[in-house]
This record gives structure tokens, sequence and C-alpha cells, in this order.
């Protein structure tokens, strides 16, 4: 169950621009600011005095939270119905191995009487 929990919230990550980086037993988000970026580029972003973006992720932090717990929610019904189908399927499938045999059956009694009858 972690495995697939994981895979949702990894999921819902993307779906917020984000990324689950997973170190040993704790996670973190990430979010990429930056992408195919010299060190340079990275050294002058962390040397600027951006406030109003920083205030802007701390705001969005709980709406991203709610976005993803929904988001997960939805993935873990997706996966349950799913789940439900693969089963009603094994059971349909079950139900006609079980026709299939009693229809053998019937077929080697009939065979059996033909040859008791010879």
């Amino acid at each position: 169950m972690t495995d697939e929990r994981e895979q949702a919230l990894q999921y819902a990550a993307k779906l917020r621009g984000l990324s689950l980086v997973r170190s040993g037993n704790r996670y973190a988000l990430a979010r990429y600011v930056l992408s195919d970026a010299s060190l340079d580029q990275v050294a002058r972003y962390l040397a600027s005095d951006d406030d109003t973006e920083r205030a802007e992720t701390h705001g969005d932090r709980r709406a991203s939270l709610r976005a993803m717990l929904k988001a997960e929610r939805a993935l873990l019904a997706e996966m349950e119905q799913a789940k439900q189908k693969a089963g009603a399927d094994s059971r349909e499938r079950n139900t006609t191995e079980e026709a299939l045999g009693e229809i053998r059956r019937r077929i080697a009694e009939m065979q059996s009487e033909m040859g008791q009858k010879r």
C-alpha cells in the first residue's frame, strides 16, 4: 500500500509542478525553479533577494497540500476501482471455468455411458 500511496503522491506533485523526493524514510517536495541551468545561473538565482516569490511559495503550500491530497484520494479511488474491476473479471473467469468444467464432466459421463453400451 505504501508504494501505491507514494506513486499517487508523486503524480499529485507532478500536477502541481513539484517533485516528490525520497531520502531514506523521509520525503520532501521540490519545486524546480531552474532547469538546464549553469552553476553561474544557479548562483545568480540564489544570490537574488526576491522575497515576493518566497512569500507566494509559503502561501501556496496549504493550497498545494490540499490539491495533492485531493489528487491522492482521486488516484486511490481510481486504483480501487481498477482492483474491483480486476476482481470482477477474475470472478467472471472463475465462473466460466466452472461452467467449462461442468460441461467437460458431463461429456466424460456421456462418453463413459456410450462406452458401457458397446
